[in-house]
């Protein structure tokens, strides 16, 4: 027979406080939506998780030329998400490499639930394999697929109170530039959204702001912005950039001089100072880093070092980002 354990009328009223405070405080922990940037340095990779925890949602999916970008891709994923675990779904915003990278993974090792893409085409091994694929599986009833070129304005729950909606420019308006053809995506969760652009340049951003409905419009004003095309100065027009008004705006790109960064050359100079210009007037709840970033100067030819301002989060300086909300206020946090 085993003792039985004795509490002092003390100690009983500490466990009886710690018993009374522990359900609240896990529901504390719980109730935050949380965006993931991985960082796949040249390229993009995000993953968005419910407040249960149980609900996910992946926006491309790295690169496969760049560095370790496959590697860290699949590392960050697994990390959060198990292997062969449910994603409910995975998006792929257009078929260029950097993007869907490590989709044919994902579907390969992951119980995806709906497949959505651009609607466009590519004659890319990549993309060919992908979608063979995703074929495959819609015949076999293991994979549902969205159209995200004929759904544009549809939106999707992916759980309790979060919702996410397609908007694609190049629905509407005929644009023959592949970034220009990327499919958007609006996560929203009670007051506050996050916005995923692909590699949109100035002309789908034109088009999204002055000849779509007003509905479509009023969506590009998000909290937190994905910047588009990795900090290219072919995106991220000053217009584009007022009509978003992010309060917190993340460029994922690779370092100065490496791999298919050292053609590519993002982030650029008038893009960071855009943002900088941006974050001068208007409070951002991410803290001032106090560093600074690498910039391409088209014109001089050059990297520049500029200092970087609050609200301007970059995977090349930050590593993997993670965004949080509840519903009403923004943390920058260290999450795994």
């Amino acid at each position: 027979m085993t003792d039985r354990c004795k509490f002092s009328s003390a100690q009983r009223s500490r466990w009886l406080l710690v018993l009374l405070i522990w359900p609240v405080a896990l529901t504390a922990a719980g109730n935050r939506l949380r965006v993931q940037y991985f960082n796949v340095g040249q390229g993009d990779a995000a993953l968005v998780t419910c407040p249960d925890g149980t609900h996910h949602l992946l926006i491309d999916s790295g690169d496969s030329k760049y560095p370790n970008s496959q590697k860290n891709f699949k590392r960050e994923l697994s990390a959060v998400l198990p292997l062969k675990s449910k994603l409910d779904f995975a998006v792929a915003s257009h078929p260029h490499s950097d993007h869907i990278g490590g989709m044919l993974w994902v579907l390969n090792e992951y119980q995806v639930g709906t497949y959505i893409d651009n609607g466009r085409t590519a004659e890319t091994a990549t993309w060919s394999r992908i979608n063979e694929l995703r074929k495959r599986q819609v015949k076999n009833n293991q994979l549902a697929y969205i159209n995200g070129k004929t759904s544009s304005m549809t939106t999707l729950k992916l759980c309790d109170k979060v919702t996410f909606t397609l908007i694609t420019p190049s629905a509407t308006v005929k644009l023959s530039d592949r970034n220009d053809q990327s499919l958007g995506v609006r996560v929203d969760y009670k007051q506050k959204s996050f916005l995923f652009v692909g590699d949109m340049e100035d002309k789908a951003e034109e088009v999204w702001l002055d000849q779509l409905t007003p509905e479509a419009r009023a969506l590009a004003d998000a909290d937190v912005l994905k910047v588009g095309h990795h900090g290219s100065n072919t995106s991220s027009t000053m217009h584009f950039i007022q009509a978003v008004s992010p309060d917190i705006a993340v460029v994922s790109c690779g370092a100065r001089g490496v791999g298919t960064n050292i053609r590519y050359k993002h982030p650029r100079t008038v893009t960071v100072n855009s943002y900088t210009d941006w974050f001068k007037n208007h409070h951002s709840a991410a803290a001032a880093p106090g560093d600074q970033v690498w910039a391409y100067n088209k014109k001089a030819e050059k990297w520049n070092a500029l200092p970087r301002p609050a609200g301007l989060l970059l995977t090349v300086n930050d590593g993997n980002i993670t965004v949080e909300t509840d519903g009403r206020e923004l943390f920058v946090t260290d999450a795994p």
